[in-house]
């Protein structure tokens, strides 16, 4: 609670103009694409319609001209307020409109927000979504994503137990899981002991290198912790908050922002982005 009422005092343009200098000075461009590389970008809550949304798909775009991406992640609270339909048009289809005429896929998780319609079902059926259940896993080349539902009346038992078989199932050299709310994070809502509990001893014995999350209103990246980086994408169009960096945030900043993420051979390469086109941050984590 203390670090919530702090966060609320303070205005992110605060936090984010004492880091902004840091961060772009240490962040350098993306060399040529490598062959054989994965690569996908990661963004959650995103549904606001708003300009900032926009302008954040908008670089999403810029960057599939320069390096085509393989699919997009979507992290939950895909459309604002509720989870409606009604307002797929301004929350999905106009801000990603030349990603979806690039026919690059989607593929969701749901969050909190998105659970308000008819407990999310209308999103899992909506194809451009890529969603193939409430929880599923996708493989490209040598990158598996698990995709799951974190909220509090998923179904934990049956997910739980896909996600340890699929796992455990897994030859992928890069195992990347997707959920909506933070494990570990230095914003609003901070750490979360509880879906810790859930998964994160699965995490850590299937030698998962990368987990992805919004629900936080920022940009976050972990200290590697029990060999598993933590990845919060929450700058893709909701209202900011500030983010208080903590000694497990390897760099933390409040920003409309994404991720783009590469899968090589041996390392794969995390470069964050702003609404404005800018490097915010970058980052290689090694196989484990």
């Amino acid at each position: 609670m203390r670090r919530r009422q702090l966060l609320q005092l303070l205005p992110s343009t605060l936090l984010a103009s004492a880091l902004a200098a840091v961060l772009g000075a240490q962040a350098g461009p993306v060399g040529p694409e490598p062959q054989g590389r994965v690569r996908f970008l990661a963004v959650a809550d995103t549904g606001s319609g708003n300009s900032h949304q926009r302008a954040v798909g908008a670089q999403m775009a810029a960057v599939h001209r320069q390096r085509p991406v393989d699919l997009v992640v979507l992290g939950g609270d895909n459309i604002y307020p509720s989870g409606d339909m009604a307002l797929i048009e301004a929350t999905f289809l106009r801000p990603y409109a030349a990603l979806l005429a690039a026919k690059v896929p989607f593929h969701a998780v749901l969050g909190n927000h998105d659970i308000r319609t008819a407990n999310g079902d209308p999103q899992v059926a909506y194809r451009p979504f890529g969603m193939k259940g409430r929880y599923y896993n996708l493989r490209r080349g040598d990158l598996e994503l698990f995709m799951l539902d974190t909220n509090g009346n998923a179904d934990w038992a049956g997910q739980l137990r896909w996600l340890r078989s699929a796992l455990g199932r897994s030859t992928a050299p890069w195992k990347v899981v997707v959920g909506h709310h933070p494990i570990y994070s230095s914003g609003y809502y901070g750490n979360d002991p509880g879906l810790r509990g859930k998964i994160g001893s699965l995490l850590q014995r299937h030698g998962v290198q990368l987990y992805i999350n919004g629900h936080e209103h920022n940009y976050e990246r972990s200290r590697p912790i029990d060999g598993i980086t933590y990845l919060v994408v929450g700058g893709g169009g909701a209202s900011l908050r500030p983010v208080l960096p903590t000694d497990q945030s390897a760099r933390a900043l409040s920003a409309y922002s994404f991720a783009e993420i590469e899968a090589g051979p041996k390392e794969l390469t995390v470069t964050a982005w702003d609404s404005k086109g800018q490097p915010i941050d970058r980052a290689v984590i090694a196989r484990r």
